[in-house]
């Protein structure tokens, strides 16, 4: 099925005769490493997942080409490290048929169908079901005794009034958190807590900047929730409240604290590969988004290879833009899965594009130092 999803080019001129569907950058390390060597799967020694809810629909054909050729025989260690749908995509590497739980957690997806006054308990019980069809019955004890993908994931846990189950109260303290990153990210620290939800082994990241995080050793029977927490958006889906290990309150999204990354994330024997949807500088945390003056540390952005759909790309796909929350907004069930079906359709391409780049090593060819 791979091979005839991504077929081999024997063309690697074939790279510069037309438009290329993705965009390549990497930081400093990486981008020396891809001048002089080329790019392959040794290489990379973590995955990174970003928050963005339907975003991710654009990245399904590369995660599927990663997980059915790069890393199909990987034998080393593999850290996995992501954030609401960022995670949910990520607990699929690491089950034992990884491309059938991707599958899966697409199908799930992109069904999703609530009232027209949804309640968050309402759409919590939807994520709920995507997660049960994602994980199965020996999904998550597959992932935290897999032997080769290291899974870990962010969760926020909120604290004052951003706790509360009541909107309008939990609107007031989500309202603080944001002027309080207005002023600086670590001015969150009342109202947010990042907590880190990292595998049995070592957690990959030792220094959390602006926001300490907590940490919570993963296990088979708080992984659930803490998948369920990590995509738990602020007002809009209810938050897990004390979950098995960690400090006890209500935890939500991990967006929050980390909605593209802002880390130092430096692997000692490898570089991070990050399959992004935007090909722009990242942003660190969730009311980071508009913030124009705001983005990640270049520096925490050395050892990483972003890719990335042209946004000449994305300009082609159903209303000149990637799959976004805005969809639950604008179309009604099942318009707005036709409209998903299509974009996931064209989005097969660039699946093709990292087979070409891969197959051709032509990676050296188009890659970019980082966009900001």
């Amino acid at each position: 099925m791979a091979a005839s999803l991504f077929p081999s080019s024997s063309h690697p001129q074939h790279i510069h005769k037309k438009p290329f569907p993705l965009k390549v950058f990497a930081g400093e390390e990486a981008l020396a490493h891809i001048r002089e060597q080329g790019l392959c799967a040794d290489d990379i020694a973590m995955v990174l997942g970003a928050s963005g809810g339907p975003k991710w629909l654009s990245l399904a054909a590369i995660d599927r080409y990663l997980l059915s050729h790069w890393f199909a025989q990987r034998e080393k260690p593999l850290h996995l490290l992501g954030t609401s749908a960022g995670g949910w995509r990520l607990a699929c590497y690491a089950q034992q048929d990884p491309l059938a739980a991707h599958a899966r957690f697409q199908e799930a997806y992109i069904s999703q169908n609530y009232s027209d006054q949804a309640t968050a308990r309402e759409i919590a019980e939807g994520c709920s079901h995507i997660l049960d069809e994602v994980l199965g019955e020996q999904g998550a004890e597959q992932i935290i005794n897999h032997p080769v993908m290291r899974y870990h994931t962010i969760i926020t846990r909120c604290r004052g009034l951003a706790a509360s189950d009541q909107k309008q109260i939990q609107t007031l303290g989500m309202a603080g958190a944001l002027i309080a990153n207005l002023i600086a990210r670590p001015a969150m620290r009342p109202f947010i807590e990042r907590t880190l939800m990292h595998h049995p082994e070592k957690p990959p990241i030792d220094h959390f900047p602006h926001l300490p995080a907590a940490q919570a050793t993963l296990t088979s029977q708080n992984l659930k929730p803490a998948l369920l927490a990590t995509g738990a958006i602020p007002l809009v889906i209810a938050g897990v409240r004390h979950i098995a290990g960690a400090p006890k309150g209500t935890y939500r999204d991990g967006g929050i604290s980390d909605y593209q990354f802002d880390l130092p994330v430096f692997p000692d024997n490898g570089f991070v590969l990050y399959p992004h949807y935007f090909a722009r500088a990242p942003k660190g945390g969730w009311f980071d988004k508009k913030l124009r003056w705001r983005s990640a540390a270049r520096q925490h952005y050395k050892r990483t290879i972003i890719i990335a759909p042209s946004w000449e790309f994305a300009a082609t796909l159903p209303g000149g833009r990637i799959p976004d929350l805005q969809d639950f907004r604008d179309y009604k069930y099942p318009q707005r899965r036709q409209r998903w079906d299509t974009a996931l359709q064209q989005c097969e391409a660039l699946g093709e594009a990292m087979a070409e780049l891969d197959q051709t090593n032509g990676w050296s060819k188009i890659v970019e130092p980082l966009p900001w």
